[in-house]
């Protein structure tokens, strides 16, 4: 899960994202990290109820395809086999990384 924030400049949104690189799994736990309610970036002042999170990578096509190149020790029956439990794990870990999004991205000050 990555943290940003929509950049700005002025009162326009650019729609770039600005990345943050703080970890918490509420609004309230980085505000605890930031240690106030706001903070700037390039000049510009956010605030932590403006963070958002969105999903980091793709676990499930990062797992397939993990396994089925360990999978290549055993033949083409271990980058099937390797492939399908790779994608069984990486499945599990983008349901496991929605869960937080929704709920960092629910929680409120």
């Amino acid at each position: 899960m990555k943290l940003y924030i929509e950049e700005k400049l002025g009162p326009q949104k650019t729609g770039q994202n600005i990345y943050i690189d703080k970890v918490a799994t509420t609004r309230r736990g980085l505000q605890n990290l930031i240690g106030s309610k706001d903070f700037y970036v390039n000049n510009e002042r956010y605030y932590v109820s403006q963070v958002k999170a969105m999903k980091s990578s793709d676990g499930t096509a990062i797992g397939m395809a993990v396994g089925g190149v360990l999978g290549l020790i055993g033949g083409a029956a271990g980058v099937a086999a390797g492939g399908v439990i790779g994608g069984i794990l990486g499945k599990d870990n983008d349901i496991k990384e929605e869960e937080k999004i929704k709920k960092f991205n629910g929680s409120r000050l």
